[in-house]
């Protein structure tokens, strides 16, 4: 049952974020304009969660489940804490620029994916997010040529 609560979500967030990225002034960089990224992800969490609904329905039809809600322990407390930490993320966008915030918010998904955060974990998902947030900064600054957002601060 919490696939398919998942998988209406992302189907749901993959049409809000389309229809929003519609608003992007079309600016070109080289062959491809500023709007291509936004929706080519927007349409491939479109059909994934097709697929991931579609999936989850044909598994509760061959269970024959009863239709209930399970909540997993602190899942709702993480939900909540991710929220406000994206919030939060996309405050501190516009005061840091793209890449501090982007290792926080990657750092913080990260200790909430693990059923217990340990001082390793912290250790171990800094260095992972410093290098993943590194990768795309590089992907779509040097590669794309693309402008990512400066800070006031920094």
């Amino acid at each position: 049952m919490s696939e398919l609560v998942a998988s209406i979500c992302f189907l749901i967030g993959g049409f809000v974020f389309f229809f929003e990225s519609q608003k992007i002034r079309v600016l070109r960089f080289g062959s491809l304009g500023g709007d291509f990224f936004p929706k080519m992800l927007s349409i491939m969490t479109i059909v994934v969660s097709i697929v991931w609904l579609i999936s989850s329905v044909v598994k509760l039809l061959k269970k024959k489940q009863s239709m209930r809600l399970e909540f997993v322990p602190g899942g709702v407390a993480r939900t909540v804490v991710y929220l406000v930490g994206f919030a939060l993320y996309i405050f501190m966008l516009d005061l840091f620029g793209f890449f501090v915030p982007s290792v926080g918010i990657s750092l913080l998904t990260y200790l909430l994916l693990k059923e217990r955060a340990r001082l390793l974990d912290f250790l171990t998902g800094g260095i992972y997010s410093l290098v993943m947030v590194t990768i795309v900064w590089l992907l779509f600054t040097r590669v794309l040529g693309l402008i990512l957002p400066a800070g006031r601060l920094i």
